[in-house]
């Protein structure tokens, strides 16, 4: 009796024992799959060895624009103000003179600038190689809107004007043409794109007709919004324009100064209400036109200098979070005579405007530069202010992952732009553009 009750009690043992092993082999197995399960606590109620909270990744964005911001002294955070552009034919060692003296935000392309893809790329390549010093990575730019604004070099994938597409209405159409755009600029290095117009025009003779979505502030939005969204999937920064409102002026700023006869309500319900449906609240960049409004701020100063409309209209009332971009300096609606360059660049920076587009002049670089230095050594511009600025750009070239290198190499780039699958959905776009819409699923 006893040597059975030994034998039972033996084998108890044993299976325990066994049963043991199999639970702390299955244990680690699922620990390491479910990591993130909090260890147990100690009887202490705290665990000596738990990982720390984590950080989400707005926050990890904050911090390390913050850092960026506090390493970079007065004259570096004064160069990312500006996007510059060169003359055809500039000298290599004036255009690397803009990385070395100013370390500019970035710059702006135009097809005087290359020749063809090869040469884009290269051209792209080459910035980014010559900023590998800088602490900062560039905005590389184009106005690629499709239609007669197409800085895209022979080969590319060119779209009818938005008013084509937006006749369709069929915001599908317009996705297929932000997305395929937003492709062949990243196989270029460009990662910033000047589109799409959100103006709203029904003046068939005025010269954003054609580059207008429609003459409602819903499909202005509808469509601009489908643009920005699968442009900006693909990688590059879209900045529409042109903010508050271009539509109601066939006046072109690159002559003279638009002076727009609009009340304010009708500016709300129409002009304004095409950004804030296209959805301003969360977009990264917005272009700021020269348009002047007297009978809504009594400045009478185009919107680029205007404190009410860059303060309180798109920062408070329409909540944009994002970089307020200029329209091109040298437009005459900039450069008037009434005040100095110097003077109106100080106005539109305390009054807002975050980023400079100077796209031709290397004189009027120079003083634009000079005048925003020289204007926070003198107290003029505040430190504040500067840091404001500079981070919504840092935390913008953070947010797109920018950096000196190229996206693809040369030959795998040169299968993305203007590849058949591109040419296929212009070709789509075409017919449908032809028969109002794609084809219902």
């Amino acid at each position: 009796m006893k040597k059975s009750y030994l034998i039972i009690l033996l084998s108890i043992l044993l299976l325990s024992a066994a049963g043991c092993l199999t639970t702390t082999v299955a244990g680690k197995q699922a620990l390491n799959s479910i990591s993130a399960i909090p260890p147990t606590q100690s009887s202490t109620g705290q665990d000596p060895k738990a990982s720390p909270t984590p950080v989400s990744p707005e926050i990890e964005l904050n911090r390390k624009a913050e850092a960026l911001l506090h390493s970079l002294s007065t004259e570096e955070k004064v160069g990312q103000l500006l996007v510059v552009g060169f003359p055809a034919g500039t000298k290599p060692e004036t255009v690397q003179s803009y990385l070395t003296r100013y370390k500019v935000g970035g710059f702006i392309l135009f097809k005087r600038n290359y020749a063809d893809f090869d040469a884009l790329y290269r051209l792209s390549s080459q910035l980014k190689a010559w900023n590998s010093a800088n602490p900062l990575p560039l905005f590389l730019s184009v106005d690629e809107e499709g239609g007669t604004v197409s800085r895209l070099p022979q080969g590319g994938t060119k779209f009818p004007p938005a008013r084509k597409i937006g006749d369709a209405k069929d915001p599908r159409l317009t996705a297929l043409s932000g997305q395929t755009i937003g492709k062949e600029l990243k196989a270029a290095g460009v990662n910033m794109n000047f589109a799409p117009v959100l103006d709203v025009v029904s003046d068939t003779g005025s010269f954003l007709h054609s580059r207008s979505y429609g003459s409602e502030p819903g499909i202005a939005a509808l469509h601009g919004g489908a643009f920005i969204e699968a442009l900006q999937a693909e990688g590059v920064i879209a900045v529409p324009k042109h903010f508050p409102g271009h539509g109601a002026t066939s006046v072109d700023s690159h002559g003279r100064l638009p002076i727009i006869k609009l009340d304010e309500k009708t500016l709300e319900t129409r002009d304004l209400e095409a950004f804030r449906a296209a959805g301003i609240t969360k977009m990264d960049a917005v272009m700021v036109g020269h348009l002047s409004f007297p009978d809504i701020d009594p400045s009478k100063l185009p919107a680029t200098m205007s404190d009410y409309f860059l303060k309180e209209v798109l920062r408070n009332r329409l909540g944009f979070p994002g970089i307020a971009v200029s329209d091109e300096i040298e437009m005459y609606g900039f450069s008037n005579e009434e005040k100095t360059l110097e003077e109106n660049s100080i106005i539109a920076f305390n009054a807002g405007l975050d980023l400079f587009v100077i796209g031709h002049t290397l004189k009027i670089q120079d003083r634009v530069y000079e005048a925003l230095k020289k204007g926070v050594s003198a107290g003029v511009i505040s430190h504040k202010r500067l840091d404001e600025a500079v981070l919504r750009i840092i935390k913008v070239k953070l947010k797109y992952g920018l950096s000196n290198q190229m996206p693809y190499p040369l030959e795998e780039a040169k299968l993305v732009f203007g590849s058949p699958e591109n040419k296929k959905a212009l070709e789509q776009v075409k017919a449908a553009v032809n028969n109002k819409g794609l084809p219902q699923k």
